[in-house]
């Protein structure tokens, strides 16, 4: 599968009597990254890659028109340790690779050479996706160790976004994921709280668990970076996002009888509650009840931090925990143990009778309404 080498612009020397050549606005200036001194600059003659000017990439110079399979991207490649592992161990999907700096993506490019299910692209990520990608074309979005610009006035620069976000969920197939992976807790937090607030992505926990910390070449890795943070004994975290429309039902039971006595009312039969945390609603109210047997609790499923679902998050001895952020919240009081003093999980009284599972809803005031 040949194609013809693109030319690369902005390289020709100016014209006698002008100026230097102005650089692609789309690519970044500098590159300057930790392992600089150990990019090699020039590549082999035959390197995979296309760099982006001013104007956007063609995607049909970049992926096969007749592509039978899946398609992947990875966004800030590296050194190239994940494309190529991925590209070499399953040859029927195509990956592209996006990186911001010219030589790092003849650095990867130069890796995988010889693999014709690779494409390396020089181009600003962001902009990139949002209008070089086909919508619904990407089977997994691939982001290991971003860039958290630690610096107030640097975080403008940081991928993630509610714009990307929405990229994200426009570019990815009907059934795409996005798997995200950084040392840095922080910026990990936020990450969550972006894709936790786009209607359409929903975290997967359950697929995080099945991959476990890494499958080189599938999931995580590998990357220089977290061998790296394995060696220094670093914590590192992960996500899988999965598209879905918000409104879906998901584990949601809608109850039949409203109001009754005391402000109780009839959530559920017992035999729509599975063990664990799951989803109810009773009017308007949204309703996380966690079953441990024969134990049933009910707290209102809105984390009191951002307002993500208690129920999509996990269940740990008697606590919950968030699935944006990581608060701990009891089962039992709603207090947060992560930060104790802080506004606790709002906990409703339950009661089972004749197998119909009751809430103790009292009447909302003011801002309390609104969590």
């Amino acid at each position: 599968m040949k194609r013809a080498e693109p030319s690369e612009p902005d390289r020709e020397q100016p014209a006698e009597g002008q100026g230097p050549r102005r650089a692609p606005t789309r690519v970044h200036p500098s590159g300057r990254l930790t392992f600089r001194s150990s990019v090699r600059v020039e590549a082999s003659p035959d390197h995979r890659v296309v760099v982006a000017g001013d104007e956007s990439l063609p995607w049909q110079d970049i992926v096969p028109a007749a592509w039978p399979g899946p398609i992947e991207l990875e966004i800030g490649c590296g050194k190239g340790a994940f494309l190529a592992a991925a590209a070499t161990s399953r040859p029927e999907t195509y990956f592209v690779g996006c990186e911001a700096g010219v030589e790092y993506a003849r650095y990867c490019a130069d890796r995988v050479q010889g693999l014709e299910n690779v494409w390396l692209v020089a181009d600003d990520a962001r902009l990139f996706l949002a209008d070089s990608v086909p919508d619904r074309s990407l089977a997994r979005i691939h982001v290991y160790h971003p860039d958290p610009w630690p610096k107030r006035r640097h975080r403008k620069r940081r991928l993630f976004d509610a714009a990307f976000a929405r990229d994200v969920a426009r570019k990815l197939t009907l059934d795409g994921e996005l798997l995200v992976g950084t040392d840095n807790t922080r910026y990990f937090g936020e990450i969550l709280a972006v894709l936790g607030a786009e209607a359409t992505l929903r975290r997967d926990l359950e697929r995080e668990a099945s991959y476990g910390d890494e499958v080189p070449g599938l999931a995580f890795g590998p990357t220089n970076f977290a061998q790296k943070y394995v060696h220094e004994g670093r914590e590192r975290h992960r996500a899988i996002y999965r598209l879905t429309e918000r409104d879906a039902p998901r584990r949601t039971q809608s109850a039949t009888n409203t109001d009754t006595r005391d402000g109780w009312q009839r959530l559920c039969s017992i035999d729509e509650v599975p063990a664990g945390l799951s989803r109810h609603v009773v009017g308007d109210l949204e309703v996380c009840v966690v079953r441990d047997g024969d134990s049933l609790h009910a707290l209102r499923d809105s984390c009191p931090h951002r307002g993500a679902e208690l129920s999509a998050g996990l269940l740990e001895g008697a606590e919950i925990v968030c699935p944006w952020h990581g608060w701990r919240y009891s089962v039992t009081s709603g207090e947060c143990s992560t930060l104790p003093g802080s506004a606790p999980a709002l906990c409703f009284a339950v009661r089972v009778e004749d197998r119909d599972v009751f809430v103790q809803v009292p009447p909302f005031r003011g801002s309390e309404a609104q969590r």
